[in-house]
């Protein structure tokens, strides 16, 4: 047999892969439904899919029906609705089994054994027998008397097809509960591989910590909200916390307030979160239930930024089957003067339309569609700028390296261009040119107007060099912004 040429030339096959989506801007709704367990962040993809988990009359089903609807003639609807849970009291623990969809009570009747608990620390041992019970809730019950009202209490979620054991106790925050063990824990299906889930005991949750748990937990979300109203204090410790993550994350703060439609009142939420304490990253909304929290969010998930010229703004956005909440112009005055957007209806002639107003955002970004786009091109750039460091190549302090860097983030400026982020032809004041040319040290306001962008790659030095560090990057892009009113002259000429 001859010498294999792979001696001295081996071919190593592999895959240069697409660089995929950085982020989704899928909505995430804060809940106190005991349903959902504390501490985790659940994905939903349909409104069918919530309406399976938290019931078909549940507040979560209707926010998820108007979420995943979309505006009007979007080229795209949301992907991804994502729940996690805030309590305004304290949670005891619960352990709920996997699911009896379809079981029978026949078969429910021949369950029988041993089923093993810790409950707050204790070991609990009963002896199931279902042989005689009528019902799921009797087989509950059941377990209930095996138990005591003392140690736990028991009853089947007709929602989940699930047997419930929430633990008793004084201090509801402090209890806990194991999965089952034991011949009868795999038949009640209180074992993880039988689909059993664990909600640990917790106290009244804490805004802060509760997003810290959440961003942990899932970082695939742009805008935040509630499904109930909350209080201003916690409008305030939401919108402090979305201030405070480098205009990634946007919360909706919905109010049904009727301060917020009295001109020149300070007796309301958003006076608080743009007067008082300057937030950014927050939109506020007059509303008169979460569901319009919900079609905000939906509008950021359906925002198509593969699409060419998928750029829509907020303003002007109709959601079928959602009642207008500003029918006057009076209204419409003072709540545009406080910051407000809402949902409402406009007639002129015989001309009747309904459509979201007016768009914004608090902060140095104003309008929503252009807080959404920076968050998508900025995941991006960091996205396409990893893969260039993963790409098995060095890259010099030099112009070859500065070309590198540039050539990296080329694909994802132009898709972003194309998707309508970046324009041509945009106007610049004096101060801006300065200010972008001081940085520079050259003129390249007519690279800005020609192309809509300027990327800065600084002088590679070599201090820079030695500790491997970051040369001075600035993008520069014209927004365009997007043109929401029009004063028109009507002249004949006679």
């Amino acid at each position: 047999m001859p010498i294999p040429l792979s001696k001295d030339v081996q071919i190593n096959p592999g895959v240069l892969a697409v660089a995929g989506n950085a982020v989704d801007l899928n909505g995430l709704l804060l809940t106190s439904n005991p349903l959902l367990p504390v501490g985790t962040v659940v994905p939903f993809s349909s409104p069918d899919d919530v309406a399976a988990y938290f019931g078909a009359l549940s507040d979560e089903y209707a926010r998820a029906q108007l979420y995943f609807q979309g505006f009007k003639n979007a080229t795209r609807t949301p992907g991804q609705l994502l729940f996690s849970r805030f309590s305004p009291a304290p949670s005891a623990a619960w352990l709920r089994s996997g699911s009896f969809k379809g079981a029978t009570v026949e078969q429910l009747q021949k369950l029988s054994g041993t089923l093993m608990l810790s409950i707050n620390g204790k070991s609990v041992s009963i002896e199931v027998n279902f042989n005689g019970v009528a019902s799921f809730a009797a087989a509950a019950t059941a377990l209930q008397t095996a138990l005591t009202a003392a140690v736990a209490t028991v009853v089947f979620d007709t929602t989940q097809n699930a047997f419930v054991i929430t633990v008793a106790g004084a201090k509801p925050g402090s209890t806990t509960i194991t999965f089952g063990s034991g011949s009868a824990a795999e038949l009640l299906k209180m074992t993880s591989n039988t689909g059993a889930v664990i909600s640990r005991g917790a106290p009244v949750s804490d805004v802060p910590d509760t997003m810290a748990a959440i961003k942990a937990a899932s970082q695939q979300w742009a805008g935040f909200s509630t499904v109930s109203e909350v209080t201003d204090e916690q409008h305030l410790a939401f919108s402090a916390w979305a201030n405070g993550q480098g205009k990634r994350y946007f919360y909706v703060a919905w109010t049904t307030s009727g301060n917020a439609r009295v001109k020149g009142s300070t007796e309301h939420i958003a006076y608080q979160i743009i007067a008082v304490n300057n937030y950014s990253s927050v939109v506020p909304v007059f509303a008169t239930d979460g569901n319009r929290a919900a079609a905000v969010l939906g509008y950021a998930a359906c925002l198509d930024f593969v699409r060419p010229e998928g750029r829509v703004s907020f303003k002007f956005r109709e959601y079928e089957g959602l009642a207008a909440d500003v029918t006057s112009g009076s209204d419409y005055d003072a709540l545009i003067a406080a910051g407000y957007n809402f949902y409402g209806k406009y007639a002129e002639n015989s001309v009747v339309e309904d459509y979201w107003a007016d768009g914004t955002i608090t902060g140095d970004f104003k309008w929503l569609d252009s807080f959404c786009g920076q968050i998508w091109l900025n995941a991006s750039l960091q996205g396409a700028v990893i893969a260039l460091f993963k790409s098995n190549q060095t890259i010099p302090y030099n112009n070859e390296g500065r070309a590198l860097v540039a050539a990296s983030m080329s694909d994802v400026i132009q898709q972003y261009k194309r998707w309508g982020g970046i324009r041509e032809g945009v106007t610049l004041t004096e101060a801006q040119k300065k200010q972008i040319n001081n940085v520079v040290g050259a003129d390249v306001s007519s690279t800005l107007f020609a192309t809509g962008y300027y990327l800065y790659i600084g002088d590679m030095l070599p201090s820079l060099r030695a500790t491997r560090s970051s040369p001075s990057c600035t993008l520069w892009y014209c927004d365009g912004g997007s043109i929401q009113k029009l004063v028109i002259a009507s002249t004949e000429v006679q």
